[in-house]
Parts: C-alpha cells; structure tokens; sequence
C-alpha cells in the first residue's frame, strides 16, 4: 500500500506543464474555468487529472469521503477514446482504477487510501439524463460540440454536500455548433443580465501548441501547413475563424459601418425570417444604391433567450401579430408615416395555414405589414447569393454592408457552420434567422438598383418636402 492521501503531491501524479500549473490554479479561484483554444497543448490531460487533483484537495481540507465528480464527452466512442484508454495507462494501479459497478456506472475510483472519491465517466447523447445528478466538480471536453442548453443543465448539477465551491472546468478549440455561446462568455466576456453577476467567476486560460514539449515536431509542421482559417484556428487559436464555418468572407472591417441618412432616391426593402412565440423572428430593412450595393440599416429581432437592447434576457415570446405591429411600427418615422417598399420577402411558409384560420403571412398584412412575397425556396442557391454579396477583394469592397446597429445580424452570420451531412448548406441548428432573411432577399435583388441621383434643383425640392434643414447625401463606400 502507498503513502496516506496527504502525502501523495500533485507533481507527483500529474507532472503539470507551467501553462496547465496556470489553469490549475485560475480553477482553484474561479468556479467557471475555459482552458484551450487550439489544438494540442494538453487540454484533455489536464482535464482528467484535475479533478482527481481537487477532489483529493477537498477530501483532506473538508474530512470528506467518495466525493463524487463526472467527466463529460459527447457520447461514448469519444469518452472511450479521449478518456478512459488514457486513463487506463496514466493513472497508477495503486492510485485507482476504471471499473463498472452497480452503484456508479463506469468511472475512475480511487483507492479507499485516498479518499474513495470518484470520477464518473458521461456522455452527453441526453443531457437531461442527470437531472437529478450531484457533481462536486464537472469536466466537460470539447464544450463547442454542445449547444449552451447543455451547458446550464450541467451547472445546474453543481452540488455536494460539504463543499461550498464546487467547480466547472472545460477544453475545447474554436468550431463547433457551441462556437458562438462559448465565445460570447469566456472570450467576449458578454452575459445575460441573469447571468451578470456571475462574470467574474468565468475565467479563459488560453493555451497554445507551443505550451506543449512534448508535441512532436511532425504535429507542430501539419499545423502550420493547414489553410489561413484552420491554421488561426487550431495554432493560434483565434475565435474569430474556425473549421466549419460557413460564410469565410466574413470580415467586420469590411462589412460593418457606422449608420448614416439613408437618400431618399435609393429603394428600400424589407425581409423577415417570422416565428411565433416559442421562437426567433428576425426581421432586416435593406436599401440598394445606384452601383447596387446592398445597405442593411435596421434591425428587429425578437425571441426567448434572445439579450434585449436594455441588455435583459427576453422570456416571455410574441405571437404573429405582436411581431407585425413592432414591425410596422419601426417602418413609420415620429408622425406615424411608413417609409415606401419596394417589397417584402418572408418565409414561403408563412403563406401555408397549416390548419389554421389564417396563414402568418395574411396575419403580417391585416396589421400593417404589407407588400409581403414568398420567399424562394432553394437554400444552396440562395446561400451562394449571400456569399456573393459578402465576397470581396483587397481593393474592392463587398456588396453587402452592415449598419453597426443591427447587431444581431453582425453577430450570427459569421458563427453559422457547415451542415455536417449536406456541407453545401448551413446547419441549421445554428442561429440562421437572420441568415435566413438575408438569403431571402438577395435573391430577388438581382439588377435593381436605385435610381439616378437628384439634380440639385430636384434634391432641394426633395430636402423641402421633407420639411428637413439639411440632408447629408454622402456615404462611406
């Protein structure tokens, strides 16, 4: 038999390199704890081999016996391959072993000299498995593979009696269908206002190829022989490209400006992605001008979860008509005048009654909403109009341009992924709405184009009739 638990050192077990010594201790003081960020610098070994770590820590400063913690990958192939055949090596005889029992299922049990504490091996196929789970410490891999629903049923199982700061620590690279939700929390650091006063509990330690010795030379040159995007993602670990995603010509740079007056000569349009209470409804304003460039320059986007302009959480959703009469509402200026369509796209099946009275489309038009056309049905070809219109060059810039105000749009359309059996297409477990609606209007744009511009008589006659001082034409290209 070995030396009592106390006596058994990290370094003694683990061997830590200084950049995982790092995340150790930023998990010690954080309960939220991100490590990775690219492909290789040992994020599934410390992931195993903290928990063992702190529930040791925990036994000896608490008195506490066979706590429990889990390690989550998305199913069993990957728990079996990234976990339990290394932990079958890695992990001393006399320190434990993997075994099933009745009681606990599959997971690494410590020796009773060492607390008796146990590491469960999960996978995610059904989250909603362990509702009714207790974890003192959760690891999670590959976090990016999971949507953020995931994620709360699994901090919700945060619990063991005895220790009052249990722990949540996860690995992961750029990609994935959780790409988005995982950046907006440890990179971007941004919060639902439920979640607000957690901030700083969530804490990112990056890590990169480079922290690992022990990578060999032949891994280090595959890496930095990848494409531009994949090589930013897995070597440098950048979240702003990944593998998967779909619209690469995305560049903020190029595709955001700051809004300014819309001329009165350039035809306006309107689309939307429309959904009733339990979902998402995104609606787009859209102005072409005479080189037929496309402006998008507002924004309605409604739905539960989505974070609100006050910053809240949205919880409560809308039915047709409620999203109609906000959409109505934002086309009219302060005397209740709605600006002049060209037309309105929606979503082909907002025209189907699907067993009701009336269809969304006949709901839109009864509240003010009108001008309404079906969408074209063919996403492939509408997604390479989309890619048409975000593509651009050095010295030309893209024929879509975004008003930095319609920030939902902003932040979706660059986290949209590949289809992972049809590739051509979006994935359409991502948040597409906005996409969506993009896609349903550029197809009709086609060669419209907005008219010539006015004469100075005729733009003074236009400022008149506006009743406006002074109206600023020019615009940044």
């Amino acid at each position: 038999m070995n030396t009592p638990t106390q006596q058994v050192s990290l370094s003694e077990l683990a061997h830590f390199l200084p950049r995982q010594l790092e995340a150790t201790r930023e998990a010690d003081t954080h309960t939220y704890t991100l490590y990775g960020g690219s492909a290789g610098p040992g994020k599934s070994y410390w992931l195993r081999w903290y928990p063992i770590r702190k529930m040791m820590q925990w036994g000896q400063q608490y008195g506490l016996t066979g706590i429990h913690g889990a390690l989550f990958s998305k199913d069993y192939t990957t728990l079996k391959d990234r976990q339990m055949s290394k932990m079958e090596i890695e992990f001393p005889r006399w320190l434990g072993e993997v075994k099933n029992t009745k009681t606990d299922g599959i997971g690494f049990h410590l020796h009773p000299s060492y607390g008796g504490h146990v590491l469960l091996l999960r996978n995610l196929d059904d989250p909603s498995k362990y509702l009714s789970s207790e974890f003192a410490i959760i690891a999670q891999e590959e976090v990016t593979e999971n949507e953020e629903e995931t994620f709360h049923r699994l901090r919700g199982r945060l619990r063991w009696t005895g220790i009052p700061d249990p722990k949540w620590i996860g690995a992961t690279n750029p990609g994935g269908v959780g790409h988005g939700w995982v950046k907006k929390f440890w990179i971007d650091r941004e919060f639902p206002e439920e979640m607000k006063e957690l901030a700083n509990d969530f804490v990112y330690v990056k890590a990169l190829p480079s922290d690992n010795p022990y990578l060999a030379a032949s891994y280090m040159a595959t890496l930095n022989t990848l494409p531009e995007k994949l090589r930013k993602a897995y070597r440098d670990g950048n979240w702003d490209v990944f593998e998967g995603q779909y619209f690469t010509e995305w560049d903020r740079e190029k595709h955001v400006v700051a809004p300014f007056p819309i001329p009165l000569t350039w035809k306006k349009f309107r689309s939307i992605d429309p959904s009733g209470r339990d979902g998402i409804t995104s609606c787009h304003w859209y102005a072409l001008d005479p080189d037929g460039r496309a402006w998008v320059y507002r924004e309605y986007y409604y739905g539960v979860g989505v974070t609100g302009a006050d910053g809240k959480r949205i919880e409560v959703g809308r039915d047709y008509d409620e999203h109609a009469k906000a959409i109505r509402r934002l086309s009219e200026d302060e005397n209740g005048v709605s600006e002049d369509y060209a037309w309105t796209t929606i979503d082909t099946a907002a025209f189907a009654k699907a067993g009701f009275s009336e269809t969304a489309a006949e709901i839109f038009e009864r509240h003010g909403v009108t001008g309404l056309i079906p969408s074209a049905k063919e996403r492939v070809v509408g997604w390479n109009a989309v890619h048409y219109y975000l593509r651009w060059q050095l010295s030309t810039l893209p024929l879509l341009r975004i008003f930095s105000n319609c920030v939902n749009m902003i932040r979706t359309i660059p986290l949209l992924q590949h289809d992972p059996i049809h590739p051509e297409d979006v994935d359409s477990r991502g948040e597409d709405h906005a996409a969506d609606e993009l896609r349903y209007i550029v197809r009709t744009f086609r060669e419209q184009k907005a008219s010539r511009p006015l004469s100075k008589v005729e733009r003074k006659m236009a400022e008149l009739n506006a009743r406006e001082d002074q109206f600023d034409y020019s615009y940044s290209r």
